[in-house]
């Protein structure tokens, strides 16, 4: 499953989402992990959640970014629930071009049931149709 917060800079979606990460690291029986573009938030985040820094890689496009992601969730099947802080901003992708990347981080999410709670950097109305009804509000 997709789940989305959409906003303007300063809208509260980096707060919104350790705030989550943080309350379902109290119940939940699986990993969580946390990828952002830096360590910013670390002494935010329950020491339970792995974050895992984007800026250390080398990573130039979505399709890098999208196998970043397969590669982090391949190295432990105990992981069901990833955050993803800024998406447009670490996948270095264009909203206009979001659709794509959000097809096949869907297909990855059904596929073995991992749940992602992705923020993006834009108004609620540029997030593609299709997508709509993962907006979380």
């Amino acid at each position: 499953m997709i789940q989305l917060i959409a906003g303007r800079q300063g809208a509260g979606k980096t707060k919104s989402l350790i705030d989550m990460a943080n309350n379902l690291v109290k119940t939940n029986d699986g990993h969580i992990v946390y990828v952002d573009a830096d360590q910013s938030q670390i002494f935010r985040l329950d020491y339970a959640i792995r974050l895992i820094q984007v800026a250390e890689y080398p990573l130039e496009t979505s399709s890098e970014f999208f196998v970043f992601v397969c590669g982090i969730l391949s190295q432990d099947y105990d992981i069901n629930t990833v955050f993803i802080d800024g998406l447009l901003k670490n996948a270095k992708i264009d909203i206009a071009q979001i659709e794509t990347l959000l097809d096949k981080v869907n297909d990855v999410a059904e596929k073995y049931s991992i749940h992602f709670i992705i923020s993006m950097c834009c108004d609620e109305n540029e997030v593609p149709e299709k997508y709509q009804s993962c907006l979380l509000h």
